[in-house]
């Protein structure tokens, strides 16, 4: 969804929402062709990988105000749903090991670590809980809604905002140490990148198409390079937010943005080592020296690595709502807006296994090992071996 803060715009906008029926009226920059193109049908394929559905649990509500990712530890998985009810549990038995249920609205999901759980809040706050019951330990307050999951490397907790912010807390006490602020256009898509931790420093990306480098102790800026250039003509077409997880490897930093480029950079020069036209809000995720990349049709295409050719691109889910990538061994998984849960070989892009879990679009996907959580928009999770 768009965020217009201009009067004048959200006027324009309320009238042609009171002239259409439906959305699809308001097709800014897409013609009649694109509005005709209908979502791929799935075609049979050859499965050589198998997908075994161990547990389900209803967890959460039909509302998200952010990305809601379950995370594991150990052999537990955390997730808390959007009206703030949190579970821990056994991901190989599926027993639920304790809940809570907290007053908040819940719009940045949970990270673990260290013996925490963190997650942020709709309000702006974010919440340090311990990990062995739920328990509070700290609540700080941030500028504004947190969209995304925290990161934390045992000393620092830093959460990213709505408004181009990323601060930094002390893990312990929740004492807020830094903030470093990215000035953000206008006209935004609702959503901020999720912050990463590697090489030791944190990575993110903001809404004015920039990448940050930063040290989590101090929130110094390292490096600090635009992925996209803003050069549209209308404030629609220069909206280049990055609001996917962009991946660190090899030294480089590959990160991609709305309406813009996929985007490597080469950490030890700091200059940008390739760049291919690319429009995405999906997580990137690396696999066998492959970036994996979905764009605005939900085309998945695999580029080198080093180089930034495409490798293979992939349209059997084509304009069918899928989810971010996750990384499974030399695979990877996807989720579709009919509940099918595929696995794609990352050498050549092919469907290599797939089965349907829900009835309702799958969100996230989140892998460990040979194992799948995956939540649909219902706030159901589904446990999956894979084999």
């Amino acid at each position: 969804m768009i965020k217009i803060v201009k009067p004048l715009l959200i006027f324009v906008l309320f009238f042609l929402l009171e002239a259409c029926s439906t959305l699809s009226g308001l097709k800014f920059w897409e013609n009649d062709e694109d509005e005709m193109e209908a979502p791929a049908e799935l075609i049979e394929i050859s499965k050589s990988v198998s997908l075994d559905s161990e547990w389900n649990k209803k967890i959460g509500s039909d509302n998200n105000f952010g990305r809601l990712v379950p995370a594991f530890s150990n052999d537990t998985i955390i997730h808390i749903s959007s009206n703030g009810y949190l579970v821990a549990i056994d991901s190989d038995s599926g027993l639920v090991l304790w809940t809570i249920q907290t007053e908040d609205l819940v719009s940045g999901a949970v990270t673990v670590g260290f013996k925490k759980i963190f997650y942020g809040t709709l309000d702006g706050d974010l919440v340090a809980l311990d990990f062995k019951d739920g328990a509070e330990i700290w609540r700080s307050q941030v500028s504004s809604e947190i969209l995304s999951p925290p990161v934390t490397n045992g000393s620092i907790v830093a959460a990213q905002t709505s408004d181009g912010k990323i601060t930094g807390f002390n893990i312990k006490n929740g004492e807020q140490k830094w903030v470093h602020q990215n000035t953000i256009p206008k006209l935004t898509l609702r959503g901020t990148a999720t912050p990463i931790l590697a090489k030791g420093f944190i990575f993110t990306g903001f809404a004015n198409g920039k990448v940050s480098m930063i040290y989590p102790d101090s929130g110094a800026i390292r490096l600090e390079i635009p992925v996209t250039i803003n050069e549209g003509k209308s404030e629609l077409e220069r909206v280049v937010d990055i609001d996917g997880k962009s991946v660190v490897s090899n030294d480089l930093l590959v990160s991609a943005s709305y309406q813009g480029n996929i985007t490597a950079i080469n950490l030890k020069q700091g200059q940008i080592s390739w760049q291919e036209k690319i429009s995405s809000v999906h997580d990137l995720v690396s696999v066998r020296s492959r970036v994996i990349a979905i764009d605005e049709k939900d085309s998945i295409k695999g580029f080198g690595l080093s180089t930034g050719a495409i490798l293979w691109q992939q349209d059997g889910l084509k304009l069918r709502g899928v989810s971010s990538p996750a990384a499974l061994g030399g695979n990877f998984a996807i989720g579709d807006s009919e509940g099918y849960v595929h696995i794609l070989d990352s050498k050549n892009g092919s469907f290599i296994g797939r089965k349907k879990v829900s009835k309702r679009p799958i969100l996230e996907i989140i892998s460990k090992g040979s194992s799948l959580v995956v939540v649909d928009d219902s706030g159901r999770l589904f446990f999956l071996s894979v084999s």
